[in-house]
């Protein structure tokens, strides 16, 4: 997976950039800000995660999550998360 993390490493950077940019030059809609100011801090946390080589494990389980499922959400912290999402994902109707 570490050959891997170069492309995510470099959207969580970029995305990190444009909120910031939105958060200091622009429009300050309350309604979105604590959004922004949550994101920021996830992509803050998986950064240094990044660092310190602890990016990609399950705060709850310590097992590595599924790259695919990092490179959707970049930010995810726990396999509850995956979890959570499946409920969401669209079923086949047919088998």
């Amino acid at each position: 997976m570490e050959g891997n993390l170069d492309y995510i490493y470099s959207e969580l950077r970029e995305t990190r950039t444009e909120l910031l940019a939105y958060l200091n030059h622009g429009q300050k809609d309350e309604r979105i800000l604590q959004y922004i100011v949550d994101e920021l801090n996830d992509i803050e946390t998986a950064l240094e995660k990044m660092e310190f080589g602890e990016y990609g494990k399950c705060e709850i389980s310590g097992e590595y999550l599924p790259y695919e499922f990092l490179q959707t959400i970049p930010t995810a912290r726990s396999a509850n998360e995956l979890e959570q999402l499946e409920q969401y994902w669209r079923k086949p109707i047919y088998s």
